[in-house]
């Protein structure tokens, strides 16, 4: 385990998972940002969503960001065509846990099948999540399912602690 002092405390780098309270998976990379100062650089986001007519899309998605830890807080918000993820985490004073909460939304076409004939809305509304630090080389998989974004995002930063 790597300890790095700084702004971040006793911020600890690794990859944290564990689950949302709808029970889907989360997982979060803290490396150094290459100035020393801890970040989260990556996410991956697995939920369920009620759509506007009803149904439910279980998806997930996987990105790359660069989101500053301050005093042990981060919170995001990246959108692409695909969704929108709203994420804040407090992490624990020694470093080893992190809870906080989630949001996300997607786009999905209806009926699913060669020839949709419409485009849903689907939400998952905010929860709680907590998430650990694991052991050094341990192989952490996104839950299946999931997808992985490529290509342009939209990544607005929101104010630190806020």
């Amino acid at each position: 385990m790597t300890v790095i002092a700084g702004p971040a405390g006793t911020q600890v780098a690794g990859t944290y998972a564990g689950t949302s309270a709808d029970g889907n998976g989360v997982l979060f990379t803290v490396t150094d940002d290459g100035s020393g100062n801890l970040s989260v650089t990556s996410a991956a986001v697995i939920y369920s969503a009620l759509c506007s007519d009803a149904s439910i899309l279980n998806t997930g998605w996987g990105y790359g960001l660069n989101q500053p830890i301050v005093n042990r807080k981060v919170s995001d918000s990246t959108a692409g065509a695909y969704f929108t993820i709203n994420f804040n985490l407090t992490f624990s004073n020694d470093g080893q846990t992190a809870a906080g909460s989630v949001t996300s939304f997607s786009p999905t076409l209806s009926p699913i099948g060669p020839k949709p004939k419409k485009a849903l809305l689907c939400s998952s509304p905010k929860q709680a999540m907590g998430v650990s630090l694991q052991p050094p080389g341990a192989r952490a998989n996104p839950p299946a399912g999931g997808a992985t974004m490529y290509g342009k995002i939209s990544h607005t930063i929101p104010v630190a602690g806020s």
